[in-house]
């Protein structure tokens, strides 16, 4: 039986998107004093389904989540 190894162009798309939905997270932890439970629903949403969030709509347009500057 053959190993798989997979080819890099497929691999490298996965990778990226992989990196966009954890850089979204850490700026949202940075920006944002979140709930725990809505950074989670946030973090399976964007990271484990790799679904597209809007962060503004989300959060919504008060700054009601906003880090102390």
């Amino acid at each position: 039986m053959e190993n798989y190894q997979p080819r890099a162009s497929q691999v490298q798309p996965l990778v990226g998107q992989l990196k966009e939905s954890i850089r979204d997270m850490v700026q949202l932890q940075r920006d944002y004093q979140l709930p725990d439970e809505l950074f989670w629903e946030i973090f399976n949403t964007r990271v484990l389904l790799n679904e597209q969030i809007d962060m503004t709509a989300l959060i919504g347009d008060s700054n009601k989540y906003a880090a102390p500057r």
